[in-house]
């Protein structure tokens, strides 16, 4: 491992002086900053994901449900260019992406487009909805051509972002440093009692400025939910389980079924993983060689990321279970950061 981190050493200098110049071009407005007819919330990571970032986009689309919002993200992996608006003939994973995909199946009246030129796409979202307040940027903490008036970063509580390194050794996107331009740091995936103690030690270890904000947050709930209905279901606890996952990070959802005592076999795909028909065929395989349930288990993403074929498939001889996951703060840093959110809600619009 050593010894890969030594070759790799040479591109992550290189990396890490493009991403250096990059940010200090804009930290002296050599670079264009643009700004747009609407407030932007970004909500984004120091890493290349696994921080729970969907689930809190989902949390903050509930509590702005009282404002026109929107949802714009580059559509990462789907197979299409440019502006689209995830509608009816829209919202496939290779369209949209899959976690736009998610989002438009659970969230039908929100606007919610991808482009991968966020300033151009968030002018034709104002363009669309005039009486538009609040364009939440998903996965946009980088993107700083669009200039933003909130900026939160998410980092989990067992990888913490200062514990890692810049790509392509580690999974940072740009220097530690950068947590400065951050107005609001989430810690996700804690444990929900977690001491004090512990809290005042992250906060110290994160070096962040007095007028950053930290909260705490933990995973509220899984919910089993029969698909396509989205029905809670209570699944057969007796039998082996087959669960697929293409996500960054499937250690706290695996924890869950393994402290529920619920008997599982593990398919472990790469993130936003494009499955293809072996794969199909190999879980279906899979059925009767483990004799598991019928249920087959796996994220929302994961859902959402399949083909009408590959779903039809998959129906012939499963059940298919999403498993999805809520979001929460702890303590007291539910009502610190709602009120935070809705103060900005109502005096930015």
């Amino acid at each position: 491992m050593n010894f890969l981190k030594y070759i790799l050493l040479p591109f992550q200098l290189l990396y890490s002086i493009i991403i250096f110049i990059r940010n200090m071009l804009y930290d002296y407005k050599i670079l264009n900053i643009y700004d747009v007819n609407s407030k932007i919330i970004s909500i984004g990571n120091m890493s290349t994901g696994g921080t729970g970032k969907t689930p809190m986009v989902e949390y903050i689309l509930r509590l702005l449900n009282n404002y026109n919002v929107a949802i714009l993200s580059r559509g990462y992996m789907r197979k299409t260019r440019g502006f689209i608006i995830a509608d009816d003939k829209h919202k496939y994973a290779h369209q949209i992406g899959d976690e736009n995909s998610q989002l438009f199946n659970k969230f039908q009246n929100t606007l919610i487009a991808c482009d991968t030129n966020r300033y151009q796409g968030a002018k034709k979202l104002i363009a669309i909805k005039k009486d538009l307040e609040i364009i939440i940027l998903d996965d946009g903490y980088q993107h700083r051509s669009l200039k933003r008036d909130l900026d939160i970063v998410l980092t989990e509580y067992d990888n913490l972002f200062i514990h890692d390194s810049l790509l392509p050794i580690g999974s940072l996107r740009e220097q530690k440093q950068e947590i400065k331009r951050a107005n609001i740091i989430i810690i996700t995936k804690c444990p929900q009692n977690i001491p004090d103690q512990k809290k005042e030690q992250i906060y110290s270890s994160l070096n962040l400025r007095k007028e950053q904000k930290i909260f705490f947050s933990y995973i509220s709930s899984y919910n089993f939910l029969l698909m396509p209905s989205r029905k809670k279901y209570k699944i057969n606890l007796e039998k082996k389980h087959i669960i697929i996952t293409g996500i960054q990070n499937p250690k706290t959802l695996t924890n869950f079924l393994e402290n529920k005592s619920i008997n599982y076999y593990h398919l472990k795909f790469n993130d936003h993983y494009n499955f293809k028909s072996n794969d199909i065929s190999k879980i279906i395989h899979l059925k009767s060689e483990l004799d598991s349930s019928d249920e087959l288990l796996m994220t929302e993403k994961d859902y959402y990321r399949l083909s009408n074929n590959q779903i039809n498939q998959l129906s012939n001889h499963f059940k298919l279970v999403c498993i999805e996951i809520n979001t929460d703060f702890i303590g007291n840093d539910k009502s610190d950061f709602n009120n935070q959110l809705l103060k900005f809600a109502q005096s930015k619009t």
